[in-house]
């Protein structure tokens, strides 16, 4: 008995590298593009270019974004939608006052005081208080 189970422990391993050898062919083969042909009014599918041929299954890179975040344009809008005009136009005004004031109080760096910083804070304040 010992050799029969020698024998089907090496018939397994063959069987998986050639499954793992299939594997990487069908993945080349998916690479390669597909050309679609029409002779004689038949459609003729193709590894190699033909006159007026389109071509299928193009290897287009793949774009994954499940695990992006969402944009907020439109969230933010909506809450703004919500508000009186006074208030999304200082919102608006509160935008560019924000990224204004940061970009000074950074350029500082570690010389900022909290003088400095305040009128970040209270533009900050001012911005949650309207919720824009």
């Amino acid at each position: 008995m010992p050799g029969t189970a020698i024998r089907w422990g090496t018939v397994l391993a063959a069987f998986a590298a050639l499954h793992v050898a299939c594997d990487v062919h069908a993945q080349d083969a998916s690479s390669t593009p597909t050309y679609k042909c029409g002779r004689r009014g038949a459609v003729v599918y193709s590894q190699l270019p033909c006159g007026g041929g389109k071509v299928i299954g193009a290897n287009k890179p793949r774009v994954n974004v499940r695990y992006e975040t969402p944009p907020q344009d439109r969230a933010k809008a909506a809450r703004r939608g919500m508000l009186s005009a006074d208030a999304r136009q200082e919102c608006t005004a509160l935008d560019g006052r924000l990224h204004a004031q940061e970009v000074e109080l950074k350029s500082r760096g570690d010389a900022a005081t909290l003088q400095d910083e305040m009128p970040l804070v209270q533009s900050k304040k001012r911005y949650r208080e309207l919720k824009c």
